[in-house]
């Protein structure tokens, strides 16, 4: 009578760490090529795998709330296997959306990965891709016009901010509608003396809008000018959103 015993052999192990990873901000409608370290040495925990087996595809289990995954220019849809020679080669990617919101946001997706030897999928819920995605640019004022005003022999002048700006020529305009926030006076009056709060103004002084609509800035005449003269001086304004002034 024969015994025969037969050994199977070591049976290759699925891979037993599957991290996170986060790509830095890319902007709007800008693309990431993704690479093999992107989710294998560079995942917090990294890839890892009982025999030391190079990954060979991850599949994708999530998608991205905005964006698209695409290989080879098609979109990726939800469980597909993406593997390691298209990321190779650089055909899998994710393209930002060309437009969004004025604040950066990150999206993310999550992914499983197989390793060479068993070919099988680690099971681990541990693999996220995060990835920043910067916000519009907000964008100074785009338009600041000219204003002229007449005032009688002896006067003060009290500003509002209407005078740098809804009542310019033309009128002041902000790319994404933003209220105008501060007014710069980039030089003086030959004549007369522009006061804010009691004191004179200087070069570059820089006055919110709210103290300008509160009366606080004036134009104040030399009495000794008794003939009708004029004089100038240049402004600049910033909006709330980007917080500069424009050119």
């Amino acid at each position: 009578m024969l015994y025969t015993v037969t050994n199977s052999g070591l049976q290759n192990g699925r891979p037993t760490q599957i991290g996170q990873n986060t790509i830095p901000n890319i902007d709007l409608g800008a693309t990431h090529v993704f690479t093999i370290a992107n989710f294998t040495t560079e995942t917090t925990p990294q890839y890892s795998d009982p025999e030391g087996d190079a990954m060979a595809y991850i599949e994708i289990l999530t998608l991205p709330s905005d964006g698209t995954l695409k290989l080879n220019g098609v979109a990726v849809t939800l469980n597909q296997q993406i593997f390691a020679g298209q990321i190779t080669t650089g055909n899998f990617v994710y393209e930002a959306p060309a437009t969004g919101t004025a604040q950066g946001y990150s999206v993310n997706f999550q992914f499983d990965a197989a390793d060479v030897g068993s070919n099988s999928l680690s099971g681990l819920n541990t693999g996220f891709m995060f990835i920043g995605v910067d916000g519009v640019e907000n964008l100074p004022p785009d338009v600041i016009g000219d204003k002229t005003i007449s005032v009688p022999f002896g006067d003060t002048y009290v500003y509002s901010m209407a005078d740098f700006t809804t009542g310019t020529t033309p009128a002041y305009n902000d790319p994404e509608g933003d209220p105008p926030s501060k007014l710069k006076i980039l030089d003086l009056p030959d004549r007369g003396t522009l006061v804010f709060n009691g004191t004179n103004v200087s070069v570059n002084q820089e006055i919110n809008a709210s103290e300008v609509n509160a009366g606080y800035l004036t134009w104040v005449p030399d009495l000794i000018d008794n003939l009708a003269v004029n004089t100038t001086f240049n402004f600049a304004v910033s909006d709330t959103g980007s917080g500069q002034f424009s050119s």
